[in-house]
């Protein structure tokens, strides 16, 4: 009979401390999901903070500002682990610092796509009378409005851009469906639930662009109706001053709207406070 309560004991004992095991395995398992979603949801953030940082930016004094802010975000995403991560690396760890790696990778060249031109738009190069006629000029000229369109559609897109890249780099990794799912709800609600998408215009960039090729195109196929004194152009045909008169002005009353225009590629938005 003692046998039988020794045993009876051992057997409570044992699923007792099995209990506790599950329980402690679980909360491991529950604080390591928050720290892997944590974190990703930090990298995006730390992203999306570089681009209102570039927002900001004056293209016209800082044209290389973008250079900069790369810098920046590389050092801030660097700093992240650390900060986050308590106690040892664990697989889902792992891979959250590997997509995050890749998420600001592709955030850095978004950003370069987008903030480049505009810094070369607003270069003296570009708007140097002494080098309409020169054919090398043009083609720079041509390569850089070329960057803008692009430029342009990137900025359009950028927030979709950004949500696909997420979960493309999550579909890439071996988390668990109810991983991905707390690091969706995760990034919603501590990023993306705060902004939107801002006021930029794809339709007005490319009207204006539109402008601004048209007056170097107008520029380089008439070299013999105008030349350069003291860095002003002094036309030879009436017809063609006033076109490229019409045409200049026209990017001068646009180019403030221009890049006004890229300080609205995301806006923040409010969030609504349930009152109980």
């Amino acid at each position: 009979m003692k046998k039988i309560y020794l045993l009876l004991t051992l057997l409570v004992v044992v699923f007792v401390v099995g209990l506790y095991g599950l329980d402690r395995y679980r909360e491991i398992k529950r604080h390591q999901q928050e720290q892997t979603a944590h974190l990703l949801a930090s990298c995006v953030n730390q992203g999306i903070l570089s681009l209102f940082r570039l927002q900001a930016n004056d293209w016209k004094k800082h044209p290389n500002f973008y250079r900069e802010q790369q810098q920046v975000l590389n050092a801030d995403i660097e700093a992240l682990p650390k900060k986050i991560l308590d106690g040892k690396p664990f697989e889902s760890w792992r891979y959250a610092v590997e997509i995050c790696e890749k998420l600001t990778r592709n955030t850095n060249l978004q950003h370069i796509t987008i903030f480049r031109p505009l810094g070369e738009l607003a270069s003296a190069e570009m708007s140097d009378a002494r080098t309409f006629k020169r054919k090398e000029s043009l083609r720079k000229r041509k390569k850089i409005i070329g960057g803008l369109k692009e430029s342009a559609r990137a900025a359009d897109r950028y927030l979709r851009d950004l949500q696909s890249d997420i979960n493309i780099k999550l579909q890439a990794y071996r988390f668990s469906d109810q991983e991905k799912e707390n690091i969706w709800n995760r990034i919603n609600s501590e990023v993306l639930d705060y902004y939107q998408k801002g006021s930029f215009s794809l339709k007005r960039a490319e009207i204006y662009l539109e402008r601004v090729s048209s007056f170097y195109r107008l520029m380089a196929e008439n070299t013999r109706g105008y030349t350069v004194r003291n860095g002003s152009l002094y036309f030879y045909n009436s017809k063609l001053r006033s076109e490229v008169e019409g045409l200049n002005r026209a990017m001068l009353q646009g180019e403030g709207e221009f890049f006004a225009n890229y300080t609205q590629i995301v806006a923040r938005k409010q969030i609504p406070v349930s009152v109980h």
